[in-house]
């Protein structure tokens, strides 16, 4: 089955047909990989579809017949729900941790840091164990790099599987150490929310680190927390708990 590459599955559908100069009803497509566009040029994929020609109808010998042939009306062809008229990949977990993996040393590769990448499932999380020597490159300054990279891997999780998994991605021991570091700092804004009696807005952090917030002053008597603004600048608010007399 031909193989063909674009910059979009259009692209690459179109490339395919101007090669074997066929119509587009004359062929049945199968999405290998969509495109990607990546982030600033990294992790960027080609699309790549299959062409196959559907077969051709087998032309039936005409027969001379005396008796006049009466032919039934055309039935309508039935219709085909939105998912099967649509060039779509079937959604499935263990393809789309394969697929995640492939990604993240494709972006590791591109940024030129050597790295082991190991994946493992804990009920809904998916958790990827990149092992490299330039650990501070990987993460960058306050895990912007890192979390970046976890959010596209995310997306990609998101596209291919069929379960709500989250996909979470460590540098060494970095998680463990940022998550002690978040609760360190919800145990002293608290702290500062008590003794001033205003409320402390701290600086955005990802899902899972505003989530860490919350657990670690869910049974504080004094402060309560919620979250305001939007992803990515999506941030927790410590404000003191209101007395019942």
């Amino acid at each position: 089955m031909p193989t063909f590459q674009g910059a979009t599955i259009q692209k690459a559908i179109d490339a395919g047909l101007k090669a074997m100069k066929q119509d587009r009803a004359a062929v049945s497509v199968e999405v290998v990989q969509e495109g990607k566009k990546g982030l600033l040029g990294i992790g960027r994929k080609p699309a790549i579809v299959n062409l196959q020609l559907n077969p051709e109808p087998s032309a039936e010998p005409k027969k001379a017949s005396a008796t006049k042939v009466h032919h039934l009306p055309s039935l309508p062809k039935p219709k085909l729900p939105e998912a099967l008229r649509r060039d779509q990949p079937v959604r499935d977990d263990q393809t789309a941790i394969a697929l995640v993996q492939s990604y993240l040393e494709d972006i590791t590769t591109q940024l030129q840091i050597p790295t082991t990448i190991d994946s493992e499932r804990r009920g809904d999380t998916v958790w990827f164990a990149l092992t490299t020597e330039k650990d501070a490159l990987l993460i960058g300054k306050h895990g912007k790099i890192i979390n970046a990279i976890q959010y596209l891997a995310q997306t990609e999780f998101n596209h291919y599987g069929k379960s709500k998994c989250t996909v979470m991605l460590n540098v060494g021991d970095y998680r463990e150490r940022r998550d002690a570091a978040v609760r360190r700092l919800a145990d002293k804004t608290a702290r500062e929310v008590i003794a001033r009696g205003t409320a402390v807005y701290l600086d955005p952090m990802p899902t899972f680190e505003r989530k860490a917030i919350h657990q670690a002053l869910a049974d504080n008597e004094y402060v309560e927390t919620h979250s305001e603004g939007l992803d990515p600048r999506r941030y927790v608010v410590i404000t003191p708990k209101r007395r019942t007399f």
